[in-house]
């Protein structure tokens, strides 16, 4: 009979801790990662009317849309590559160097900003910007996921933590431009280097989950199952296939959602005051972030209580419902806005958060980097062409910047619809979808 080597108490005792403490560092690594995201790409929807204004030497509302709309589509391309190239990256290489990449590419490319002198330069910076955000945020999520896998319940949390993190980035950028005064919308994009910090915590203090190790070193000695697939083919194929389009056509809603409509707030504040606006610009994305800090907190118990497809359709619904109040019922500027920002806050980032959870719950280890490169990579591509369709609306409502977001959000509807081929998960069973592709992993070798 043979028998199992069984590790000293002490041994397995420092080893738990550590495992425990690197969860700690995962989140933290995780929530500073996304936080600086956030600000780092929000920067520019507070600078874009002065900066745009100045480097196309007018105040014209239509042809600053025009071309923000072209900066915004290019951004969102790069946020889409960067999602799946560095997905990719991250299932070879591993996670936690992929992010420190990640990181100090868009953190290089925000400073870079603050030195164009045409918009074309302007968008080539924000493409780079977006390259390495794209790549950060899906990194992130996976990492986060792995590290919190022994526990369904903590890790639900976790990821509810970590959301919060895009809420506080868009206060850092509020208070940035609060305090930028004279120095103006150069000065904010100069502010985006500090991630570049993040970096050094990451190196020192975080390590691979590890179901990543045990997955490179399988790379390391052929023993992977799949190893030679294309990831792209393996995140299409078997049941992967309508884990990966359901989680794509939500992400898209969501991106979609937010980035060609919600983030028009700040110009459309510009046009309805008629000025620039600094406080109440400020004051909108203040709001809009404090209220997405707290919606992130009841995703927990509404899976819990309704599993993930209720949760996904009511939330969507909700976005449907708070944005079009917002852009359909609001004429001229008063602070009325700022409840309404802060009511679509707390609701847009669900979404988004239950994503995060549902797409770590659903393919293997060596393909998850892949595949949430994929989702989240091909809504941004949605996102950019939906931007381009942004000028022309804008025109169609003679310059109305407000008008043009209605109709993008009803991009929703589609998130509703997708919601629908969700996988009605109870917290309990959270783990029965990642469980099962790991085992037809190692099945198929």
């Amino acid at each position: 009979m043979v028998q199992t080597m069984q590790k000293p108490p002490a041994l397995a005792g420092a080893n738990a801790a550590s495992m425990r403490l690197q969860k700690w560092h995962a989140l933290a690594a995780t929530f500073l990662g996304e936080s600086f995201d956030a600000m780092d790409a929000t920067i520019y929807f507070i600078a874009m009317f002065p900066a745009l204004s100045e480097l196309l030497k007018t105040k014209d509302a239509t042809t600053i849309g025009y071309h923000g709309a072209l900066i915004l589509a290019t951004f969102m391309v790069g946020w889409a590559l960067g999602s799946v190239l560095f997905g990719m990256v991250a299932d070879r290489f591993g996670r936690v160097k992929t992010m420190m990449w990640t990181i100090l590419l868009y953190a290089a490319a925000t400073g870079l900003c603050a030195f164009v002198h045409s918009w074309w330069e302007l968008a080539l910076c924000r493409f780079f910007v977006g390259l390495g955000i794209g790549g950060e945020i899906s990194i992130g999520c996976v990492l986060l996921g792995e590290s919190w896998s022994k526990s369904r319940h903590s890790r639900l949390w976790a990821m509810s933590v970590m959301q919060t993190s895009f809420g506080l980035g868009c206060m850092l950028t509020g208070l940035f431009n609060l305090g930028s005064g004279e120095f103006g919308w150069r000065y904010l994009f100069l502010v985006g280097i500090l991630p570049a910090l993040v970096t050094f915590y990451i190196r020192s203090r975080l390590k691979e989950p590890q179901t990543v190790e045990r997955m490179l070193e399988k790379r390391r000695t052929g023993t992977l199952p799949q190893a030679g697939v294309n990831p792209i083919k393996l995140a299409f194929s078997g049941e992967n296939r309508v884990n990966t389009l359901v989680a794509t056509a939500m992400a898209a809603s969501a991106i979609v959602g937010y980035w060609a409509g919600i983030s028009w707030i700040p110009a459309w504040i510009n046009q309805l005051t008629g000025a620039v606006a600094v406080e109440e610009r400020s004051a909108a994305m203040l709001y809009l972030s404090v209220g997405g800090i707290l919606g992130c907190f009841i995703v927990p118990d509404m899976v819990r209580r309704l599993g993930y497809r209720k949760s996904f359709v009511l939330s969507f619904l909700g976005c449907l419902l708070s944005t079009l109040g917002l852009f359909l019922t609001v004429n001229h500027y008063s602070s009325v806005i700022n409840y309404w920002t802060f009511l679509i806050g707390f609701i847009i980032g669900i979404p988004f958060t239950l994503l995060t959870a549902y797409i770590c719950d659903c393919f293997a280890t060596h393909v998850l980097g892949t595949a949430s490169g994929i989702a989240w990579g091909a809504g941004r591509i949605f996102a950019a062409v939906m931007a381009l369709c942004t000028g022309p609306i804008i025109a169609f409502f003679h310059g109305s910047y407000g008008m043009a977001a209605a109709c993008v959000e009803l991009v929703y509807i589609v998130g509703m619809g997708a919601a629908f081929f969700v996988k009605d998960l109870q917290l309990e069973d959270l783990s029965v979808l990642s469980e099962t592709a790991v085992l037809v992993s190692e099945r198929s070798r």
